[in-house]
């Protein structure tokens, strides 16, 4: 994560005042066990020897004296009255709980009369408990060395570690400064050509007349776009004529959208919260804002004479992104304004989209087959459940149509490539569930028809590019008032200035392209890209643009396809945008493959790291991509100077970047997607530390990242065998957080047992079970003789319709197909592996505080990944620190590992 000094600083102050404690508590912890073992050494016999072990470590632990017996004579270790007075805090640390100290004390109890208890009885007890002062010990030393950790950690934030060599031995990247590459001042070079320069090529009247000759074609296109432009123009009314926007339960909202756009900096989104937190601050701050909105035609930029300072950022696909820091409260007026025109430009495409000018996808089934199946089948025989065609415009409604905007002010900002949301509008879920929808339409269009072609495109510099003439045309159009117009050109037209470039930098105004993370600019992009949805509905027939954002796929019948790309091309070409030559491509599959249709643009269609494969008909794992990312993982890790930050960036990357661009398995997918998967990451592992390995001279091979940190650790903090628990349990039990990408897809493989060929038998067994039914059904009730037929089939027939003809279109008529469908498109839960009893008993010993998800006290609670991290590992762990705890919570800052993990990570260069 980046922060501002202040932050850093703060917690390392307080991680240096509980260090300071803890370190207090650990000279007191050593006094008390140094006078137990002297006491336990000078004992005459082991029971003796035992007891004193037994009284030291329950006091020790501050469990109740009444457990023992106070006048046994044998205990006569008593603590002095200065030691008495101070408390060692480990209660219910360690792996002896109160009960088990009594059930030692009644023990040696009895052994002090019975004479039939051993030596080597008592000796087991002395081994217990001797083994419970190392735990304790461990736990200590555990303490310490994790403040430290986090202590590095901070000094990494704030600039305070400048010469310490990262351990990574890289030499792909200097480890300590942060210097540009060359892809950014190229990039800085494109993208300020294209957002300083007015766009010449845009005909405002070529783009009305598109516009009038696409949605005025019929009486109910034209209907539909007077109910559109009428509800816009109401709300445009309504909005800027209201008497109070902002109070306090409005500005929590709005806060909320905003912290979740990624816009602010640290220290605007530290401001923001403390306005949320004090009612009377939010209030003033409402009150500000109400006087900004009330005189919305004279808004400007805050400090527009100085320009609003853009920051670069760099993302782990190797682009940069150019954003804002503008004041907080403009950031938060137009957050306001841009959710509230959101979640109404959705409401009236959606309400456009369900009229009757949106054509239907409907199969081409002849009358005289609808009317066969009434006469077998009976009346109703057209209707049945829900067909295909129906999931799929429900999946495209729901799923696809203007995605990026939200659906209320409560949603907020939506954002296009935020992979942590772990809600149903997970915008990286939805790639992946674009690409199980690819492949599975693949596997039925080639079933029903024996080829499958698919298009892939998005537009070049899209955000940057965009004019603001066919952005503003379009509003207009839409019925946006000349009030709103006006206040949208003062948005688009912000003054910039680079904050690399200092003070003496040059101020430019925004002539094209829209603000990066702004909710108004995914309001123009999307209504824009809306006409592009609505003339591809009209050339193809009521086929669907699955679209996300500017990256749009169309697939089907080639025919189709060449009618869909004709549309994309004259929407382009009048709108002023240019195709991504990059990540524009078609791939032809199937038995009946004709050569390339020359209508249809070339290219691969390619995915993170994902190719479509032709031949394999199958999405394969571009190696040579993900050789340049293992490069690249190794810059960015050498970048960082302590462990933590070494972590969260390996978690990052590796543990989410590459398995996102792998996608999530599917059933369509097949367990080849995911034995690519997981043997693409063994290779990225092994290749990245043979790198390491070999950077470092050093005769000692690394194995794989746990070795590393052990190797990392060893050297700098001069901690030994640590187990390999420590590395991945969750920080709240003491460990690392080191996350896993291996667990989840071999979990999700284990739980792999459908193919399509499978399936489609399954289905076909179904098919021909319920025709056989319908067959007996026809022999003893005949034909609905109430239905007239003016077809041959009016004419009564004994000979029940064949199996081929009752299995045809079953796109329209078969719910086993849907079945199917709804099954190859489905991602395999994660197999959850079984508790075995030594890991249910160091459960119950775990704090009931511990964080629900993760390795806690309840079971049913733990997510299938940590179930597995959690059993896998837990015998290391309570071996080497007695529990699965490695420190007592109150003992180790976690507090401030929290607020740092919550930082968004900056990656280097």
């Amino acid at each position: 994560m980046t922060t501002n000094g202040a932050l850093p600083q703060t917690l390392k102050s307080i991680t240096a005042t509980k260090i300071n404690e803890l370190s207090k508590q650990r000279a007191l912890f050593d006094r008390r066990k140094a006078r137990i073992l002297e006491v336990a050494n000078e004992a005459p016999d082991l029971r003796t020897r035992a007891q004193a072990l037994l009284y030291g470590l329950t006091r020790l632990k501050g469990y109740p004296k009444d457990l023992l017996d106070e006048h046994d004579l044998d205990l006569d270790a008593d603590p002095s009255p200065e030691e008495s007075e101070d408390k060692v805090i480990i209660w219910r640390v360690g792996r002896l709980q109160p009960g088990d100290h009594t059930s030692i004390h009644r023990f040696l109890l009895q052994s002090r009369y019975d004479p039939s208890i051993s030596p080597a009885a008592i000796q087991d007890r002395v081994d217990q408990l001797e083994k419970e002062l190392q735990y304790l010990e461990k736990k200590h030393e555990h303490s310490a060395f994790y403040s430290n950790l986090v202590t590095e950690w901070l000094s990494d934030l704030d600039g305070s570690i400048i010469s310490k060599s990262t351990s990574s031995g890289s030499s792909s990247g200097s480890s300590s400064d942060n210097i540009a590459r060359a892809e950014m001042p190229e990039q800085r070079a494109t993208w300020e050509s294209l957002t300083f320069t007015a766009a010449t090529h845009v005909n405002e009247d070529a783009i009305r007349s598109y516009l009038d000759d696409l949605f005025t074609q019929t009486n109910l296109s034209r209907q539909a776009l007077m109910d559109l432009r009428a509800s816009i123009q109401s709300f445009g009314t309504e909005l800027s004529s209201k008497n109070n926007w902002f109070n306090v339960e409005e500005l929590k909202w709005v806060s909320r959208a905003l912290l979740k756009s990624d816009l602010l900096s640290d220290e605007k989104t530290s401001i923001l919260k403390e306005f949320m937190r004090n009612n009377e601050v939010a209030q003033e701050v409402a009150d500000v804002l109400n006087m900004r909105i009330s005189s919305l035609d004279s808004w400007t930029w805050s400090g527009a004479a100085d320009g609003v300072s853009v920051e670069m950022r760099r993302q782990l696909n190797g682009k940069y992104r150019f954003f804002m820091d503008e004041d907080l409260l403009d950031a938060l007026l137009l957050q306001y304004l841009g959710t509230k025109w959101a979640v109404k430009l959705r409401t009236v495409f959606e309400t456009f989209l369900h009229s009757n000018a949106w054509k239907p996808l409907n199969e081409d089934i002849p009358d005289d087959h609808k009317e066969m199946r009434k006469y077998f089948l009976g009346r109703d025989a057209n209707l049945g459940a829900v067909n295909l065609n129906e999931i799929r415009r429900m999946t495209y409604a729901d799923q696809y149509f203007m995605s990026q905007l939200p659906t209320s002010t409560a949603e907020g900002a939506r954002e296009y490539d935020d992979t942590t949301n772990s809600s149903p509008e997970n915008p990286m879920d939805k790639k992946h569930s674009l690409l199980h929808l690819l492949i599975t339409e693949s596997i039925i269009h080639k079933r029903q028809r024996g080829d499958f072609t698919a298009i892939r495109s998005d537009f070049e510099w899209f955000g940057p590019s965009i004019p603001h003439a066919t952005m503003l045309t379009v509003l207009e159009f839409f019925g946006v008032s000349e009030l709103w117009i006006k206040f949208f050109v003062v948005f688009l037209e912000a003054p910039l200035k680079f904050a690399q470039d200092g003070a003496e930098g040059s101020v430019q105004i925004r002539k094209r392209g829209v603000p990066m993370s702004h909710t108004l600019s995914d309001c123009f992009g999307e209504s824009v890209l809306f006409c592009m949805d609505y003339a591809v509905n009209q050339a193809t027939d009521g086929a669907f643009l699955y679209r996300l954002h500017d990256d749009f796929w169309f697939w089907g019948a080639e025919n189709t396809c060449v009618k869909a790309w004709g549309a994309m091309d004259q929407f382009t070409q009048v709108m002023g945008l240019k195709f991504n030559q990059e990540k524009t491509g078609t791939v032809q599959m199937g038995l009946n493959k004709t050569p390339k249709d020359s209508a249809l643009p070339t290219g691969d269609i390619r995915w993170g790291f994902l190719v479509l494969d032709a031949e394999k008909e199958r999405f394969i794992i571009d190696q040579t991509q993900v050789d340049q990312h293992i490069e690249e993982l190794l810059r960015q890790l050498s970048a960082c100077k302590s462990v933590f930050a070494w972590v969260q960036a390996w978690n990052s990357y590796f543990g989410r970047f590459f398995t996102n661009n792998f996608a999530k398995p599917a059933t369509c997918f097949g367990r080849d997607h995911i034995d690519m998967a997981i043997s693409t990451l063994s290779r990225i592992e092994r290749t990245l530390f043979n790198k390491i390995s070999d950077d470092k001279s050093s005769s000692n091979q690394i194995s794989g990242v746990t070795d590393y940190l052990r190797t990392v650790i060893a050297d700098r903090f001069d901690i030994h065998d640590l187990p390999d628990g420590f590395f991945y349990y969750p920080v709240e039990l003491g460990g690392l957080g080191l996350l896993n990408p291996f667990v989840r897809l071999l979990a999700m493989r284990e739980n792999m047992k459908q193919t399509p060929q499978k399936l489609f038998h399954k289905a076909s067994l179904m098919e021909e079970k319920e025709y056989e039914g319908d067959k007996e059904e026809f022999k003893r009730n005949g034909a609905d003789v109430s239905i007239p037929f003016s077809s041959k089939w009016g004419v009564e027939s004994t000979s029940f319709m064949s199996l081929e003809d009752y299995t045809r279109y079953p796109e329209t008529f078969s719910s086993s197909f849907v079945r199917v469908y709804r099954q190859l498109a489905e991602v395999p839960d994660e197999m959850s592996v079984d508790p075995t009893w030594s890991l249910v008993r160091e459960q119950k010993c775990l704090d009931q505080r511990s964080s629900e998800g993760s390795i806690n006290a309840f079971w049913n609670t733990m997510t299938p990944y940590w179930k597995w991290v959690a059993e896998f590992y837990h015998e290391g762990m309570v071996r080497t620190y007695g529990s699965l705890d490695a420190v007592n919570r109150q003992s180790m800052p976690l507090g401030v590992v929290k607020t740092l993990r919550e930082g968004k990570f900056r990656w280097q260069g």
